[in-house]
């Protein structure tokens, strides 16, 4: 299989309650260190390529509580570092929440914990009541917050490959800093961004390794996707393109599509409706209105669900991977550890005999 590339596999690990389903009748767990170490120890014994956690501040309320419960991704992270030995470790971080020499050495710390496996994920925020409620977010930020996380972002990457920084900018001041030790990896960790709008997909072409982008169809998301890789071609550079999918997977079609109408059934549409309301801050209530009305629609957190039979997983992965030109896939699952343990049973083999190539230290186990 010369000149295939190959397909990387992650796990977005529930670093909130509940993961990333939306729904009354999902399965529920709280975001534990010892689940999460789970998660990661078998993500690492059933070869997949690294484990990603997200950053949340403030949750969404509704009858299940969603992602009220959180912990914080970079001390997570770092724990998980400590207890693996091959997965890639990626952490998220907003800049608003940390000062940048301050992240910057946190991080070197976590490349060295891994051992040179980190990288970032920078965020830079779309929920922006959480930053409102912590004091930290000034005044007009969501309007220039790509032009404030670049600034942070520079800075960070000076102090990991530069001795002594000043830097005097338009939101950071910093005079003769010197932070070392520098990362191990070099010049410095992979950064992903998960920007989608035309200011975000410019940001990850300048500055990111890999760019995670989603649709609400496989057709928008290879629309994406090929967006993404042609606006890095016009800085002169190359980034990977990564989706997002939720695995529901049964033995049959049918049973794997009644279980996620069983989840659509169970919608939370309180919840819902928070996130409606926070996002397009429609006072008079027509927006929560809308989404109770097509709850059933929106369960999965903007997560395009694969459900079905092994067969039928691996076939629709093996196409986005062929016709999306994604270089990796990002999975979530309803019940991690039994998902995780399916999917290396029953669907990894399929994608191999689709030549689908994976990672060489992917062992069947």
């Amino acid at each position: 299989m010369e000149g295939v590339k190959k397909l990387e596999l992650g796990v977005f690990i529930p670093s909130t309650n509940n993961g990333w389903i939306m729904s009354k009748n999902s399965p529920k767990f709280m975001p534990t260190f010892e689940l999460n170490k789970s998660i990661a120890l078998l993500a690492e014994e059933i070869g997949f390529d690294h484990v990603f956690s997200a950053v949340k501040w403030r949750g969404f309320g509704g009858e299940t509580e969603h992602s009220d419960y959180a912990v914080e991704p970079m001390t997570l992270m770092a724990g998980i570092a400590a207890i693996t030995k091959r997965v890639k470790i990626i952490a998220s971080i907003q800049p608003l929440t940390f000062n940048p020499v301050v992240a910057a050495k946190m991080m070197v710390t976590l490349d060295e914990i891994s051992k040179g496996r980190f990288g970032l994920n920078l965020v830079s925020g779309q929920y922006f009541d959480e930053y409102k409620q912590m004091g930290v977010m000034p005044e007009g930020y969501p309007s220039y917050r790509y032009e404030f996380a670049q600034e942070w972002l520079d800075i960070v990457k000076k102090l990991w490959t530069e001795d002594h920084v000043t830097y005097k900018g338009k939101f950071h001041t910093i005079e003769d800093v010197s932070s070392k030790p520098k990362p191990i990896q070099k010049p410095f960790p992979s950064i992903v961004c998960a920007g989608m709008s035309e200011t975000g997909l410019n940001f990850t072409a300048k500055n990111g390794s890999h760019s995670f982008v989603s649709g609400r169809n496989f057709a928008e998301m290879k629309a994406m996707g090929l967006k993404a890789k042609e606006t890095a071609k016009k800085y002169g550079r190359t980034i990977k393109t990564n989706t997002v999918f939720i695995i529901i997977q049964a033995d049959t079609d049918k049973e794997a599509k009644e279980l996620e109408q069983y989840y659509r059934d169970g919608a939370d549409v309180e919840l819902l409706s928070n996130i409606m309301n926070i996002y397009s801050k429609d006072a008079s209530g027509s927006a929560s209105q809308m989404l109770a009305e097509n709850a059933k629609k929106h369960v999965f957190y903007g997560f395009p669900p694969i459900s079905g039979s092994p067969e039928t997983i691996a076939s629709i992965l093996e196409e986005v991977h062929r016709e999306g030109e994604f270089d990796g896939i990002l999975f979530t699952f309803p019940e991690y550890l039994e998902g995780m343990r399916n999917f290396n049973e029953k669907v990894r083999p399929l994608l191999l005999e689709k030549g689908v190539k994976l990672t060489e230290e992917h062992l069947l186990v």
